[in-house]
């Protein structure tokens, strides 16, 4: 078959007509780097190459440009890309991006885990939860909450010293407060040793609702 026209369809991507064919989109650098141009033949199994390639290339593109704003996980990172390409295009493009060392997910927790704890002041089963969310394996979560200093009733303390020290003065309060920690997950046990700690008594009627 031949390549009877090759038109720009914007600055990263080609159109190509094809004789008896329709029109296929290729981008720009996988063509530009090809023997093909217009006007030449191209066998059926060439063409399936070069899709290939390029189906690849513009993942991988996707892919550096999504780790440019942000880190991410080995399978989120592969989930992510499901938009655009195809589950064993994704998967080949995050596997190479992880032998090169652009993806590690033993790091990536490692940091995540922190941050959770250090800034949002997460309790350590939610941040085992979190990284499961964000594709991390059970072993390197439970491997990078366990290597986190402190415990989780600090954690609570710290939040109630941040957000709540001035609106702790009633039971009302009290229970309202205990209520929120509850749900960011901290367990009743480290809520009310960080009440114990502020010398502020937690109502005992919360112990049921957490």
């Amino acid at each position: 078959m031949k390549i009877t026209e090759v038109s720009r369809l914007r600055r990263s991507l080609y159109r190509l007509d094809l004789e008896g064919l329709n029109s296929i989109e290729v981008d720009v650098r996988t063509f530009d780097e090809s023997p093909y141009r217009e006007g030449q033949d191209i066998t059926e199994e060439q063409l399936n190459t070069l899709l290939t390639a390029s189906r690849y290339n513009r993942a991988r593109e996707r892919a550096l440009y999504l780790l440019g704003l942000r880190d991410y996980a080995c399978k989120e990172l592969e989930q992510k890309l499901y938009t655009e390409a195809d589950p064993d295009t994704a998967a080949a493009v995050v596997e190479r991006l992880r032998q090169v060392g652009l993806l590690d997910d033993e790091r990536y927790a490692a940091r995540l885990a922190r941050s959770l704890s250090e800034v949002k002041h997460y309790p350590r089963r939610r941040i085992e939860q979190e990284l499961h969310r964000r594709g991390i394996s059970s072993v390197l979560a439970q491997d990078a909450v366990s290597a986190l200093e402190g415990e989780d009733f600090q954690q609570a303390l710290a939040l109630l010293e941040k957000k709540y020290y001035n609106k702790l003065n009633d039971p009302d309060s009290r229970r309202r407060a205990t209520a929120a920690l509850a749900r960011r997950g901290f367990s009743y046990g480290a809520i009310r040793r960080a009440f114990d700690a502020l010398d502020i008594p937690d109502d005992p009627d919360d112990e049921e609702t957490c």
